[in-house]
């Protein structure tokens, strides 16, 4: 078993790997859709969870399926630059952080005053 130091330093570099990816190397115009939120890895370092999002939820398909399309590929590309035994299996998982975070604020604006109350925010009158 791999020590927190170790799984969260093999995390950050399968995540800054992958983006380094998506940003040169793949052909794919789908890949451009994408950002790579997290990355967890598990403690035998058999498994690395993804946590991706995309600015707009209508390409959030198109990028399910480009990343499973591409997912050996980019197992090999993170292989090549982990230093550990065995590459860990890539798995995919949507990151839904943003939309509750949108989904807050709109329910917060829906609730808080438009404008301060009486008086100014410094508490001087």
């Amino acid at each position: 078993m791999a020590t927190e130091r170790r799984r969260k330093q093999i995390a950050r570099r399968i995540q800054e790997k992958l983006a380094r990816i998506l940003i040169s190397d793949m052909k794919d115009p789908r890949a451009s859709f994408i950002t790579i939120t997290g990355v967890e890895v598990n403690h035998d370092l058999a498994v690395a969870t993804i946590q991706w999002s995309t600015i707009e939820t209508r390409h959030r398909s198109k990028v399910e399926h480009m990343l499973e399309h591409a997912r050996g590929f980019l197992r090999t590309e993170v292989a090549r630059d982990l230093d550990i035994r065995t590459a860990p299996r890539l798995d995919f998982e949507f990151d839904q952080g943003l939309e509750r975070a949108d989904r807050i604020e709109t329910l917060l604006r829906g609730v808080l005053p438009a404008t301060p109350p009486e008086g100014d925010s410094t508490g001087n009158e």
